[in-house]
């Protein structure tokens, strides 16, 4: 991503399907901008298991 862009946090991708194409804006949440949102970011639990895991079931 270094250099595509003029903000480093978003991506721009595409999927070339032929007859239904798709373009998809990635942004990254966890590079805080400002102190308060590093304030958020680290009194968060974003840890995930086999048991969070949706299974359908």
């Amino acid at each position: 991503m270094h250099g595509w862009t003029n903000d480093e946090r978003v991506m721009i991708a595409c999927c070339n399907d032929g007859t239904r194409p798709a373009v998809f804006k990635i942004e990254r949440i966890d590079l805080p901008e400002t102190e308060a949102e590093a304030a958020w970011l680290a009194e968060q639990d974003f840890s995930n298991s086999a048991e969070d895991a949706y299974t359908g079931a």
